[in-house]
């Protein structure tokens, strides 16, 4: 499963990327305007900082502002693939900008039939929102295997990104589903990283053993000098 950050967290995409999982980095209209520097120059940096594709949301409802902006976001570089809401005319400006050779993603899913228009229209990503999907009462690891299912049925290469995943137990779901990709933010991430009181446990019993015995502790093979 493909780890995308979905941040302008620069260090934590700088350590997805020494890491070797990160595979690329999405953005939304929120995530650009909190940032305080001007948006070309927040994607110009974001395209520096590692060699993956580039999420980029338009901005309007209007279909013919859709292809406008998405177009302009292509022109700028071949790793922007454009975010698109699966709501209305936002299908048809996905389904236009394909023909095109354009890369959409089709983002902002609560609903598994979003995902199966997605999958007609040949659109490269769907994004349900995972945590907000269960926020609603609904079962988000249903969905996301029901709709891989769907896709895997028909043939149909769009790749299902889990999206809004708010902790370790929802990333673990994306995974367990066998969809392709989940973008997390970065203190999502972090918290794949993260201890817990029984490794703590665990690593202190080592530590415990290894000091007791002078011959170990005093090892030149484990010296940290």
């Amino acid at each position: 499963m493909q780890i995308w950050l979905d941040t302008i967290d620069f260090t934590t995409i700088h350590h997805a990327r020494q890491l070797g999982v990160l595979a690329g980095v999405t953005t939304n209209p929120s995530i650009l305007a909190a940032a305080e520097r001007p948006v070309e120059e927040v994607l110009d940096a974001l395209l520096d900082l590692q060699p993956g594709l580039l999420a980029v949301q338009v901005t309007s409802a209007d279909p013919a502002v859709q292809l406008l902006q998405a177009r302009r976001l292509a022109a700028k570089s071949g790793r922007i693939i454009v975010k698109v809401p699966a709501v209305g005319a936002g299908f048809q400006t996905m389904a236009t900008l394909e023909r095109e050779g354009i890369p959409t993603l089709a983002t902002a899913i609560f609903e598994s039939r979003q995902i199966v228009l997605a999958g007609q229209l040949g659109v490269r990503y769907a994004a349900p929102y995972i945590n907000r999907i269960e926020q609603a009462g609904r079962d988000a690891a249903l969905l996301l295997r029901e709709s891989q299912q769907i896709l895997d049925r028909y043939g149909q290469p769009t790749v299902i990104m889990g999206a809004a995943v708010k902790s370790a137990e929802q990333f673990m779901q994306c995974a367990r589903a066998g969809i392709g990709a989940a973008t997390l933010p970065a203190d999502t991430y972090r918290l794949l990283f993260a201890s817990s009181p029984e490794l703590d446990a665990a690593l202190q019993r080592f530590d415990s053993a290894w000091s007791a015995n002078p011959l170990a502790a005093g090892s030149a093979l484990f010296s940290a000098t």
